[in-house]
């Protein structure tokens, strides 16, 4: 299992558990497809939470690229919290740093503070 999800209301989060690599870059986005088009209705929100990712190649941005891409055409706000010094550098120069919006976990916390008892069972 590639992703862990929450819904809560109107917001779904997606945790990811493992790097997003090649030899499993299929197998996270056939899971994202199965939770997404399970939980999509109603969603105004999705966030993605990397605290346990170290590094994602090209298929994980790919990957990535295709997930959002599907939330953002349902009309769903998507954030991406938790970004580690390699993988803030792997967005900016991939370009995901300007279509996915990255938030830090304090301020994802304020905004949001549904998800801090859930986000804390990750020790984030």
């Amino acid at each position: 299992m590639l992703i862990i999800s929450e819904k809560l209301n109107s917001h779904l989060l997606i945790h990811i558990t493992e790097d997003i690599l090649m030899d499993n870059s299929r197998d996270f986005f056939l899971e994202f497809e199965s939770i997404f088009n399970y939980d999509k209705n109603g969603l105004e929100f999705m966030t993605v939470d990397f605290s346990e990712v170290r590094f994602l190649d090209s298929s994980g941005i790919g990957s990535i690229i295709k997930c959002t891409n599907k939330a953002k055409e349902a009309g769903i706000k998507v954030f991406v919290i938790n970004l580690n010094k390699t993988l803030h550098s792997v967005f900016r120069l991939s370009g995901l740093d300007h279509i996915l919006i990255t938030m830090e976990i304090r301020d994802f916390n304020h905004e949001f503070p549904e998800f801090k008892d859930i986000l804390s069972k990750y020790n984030v």
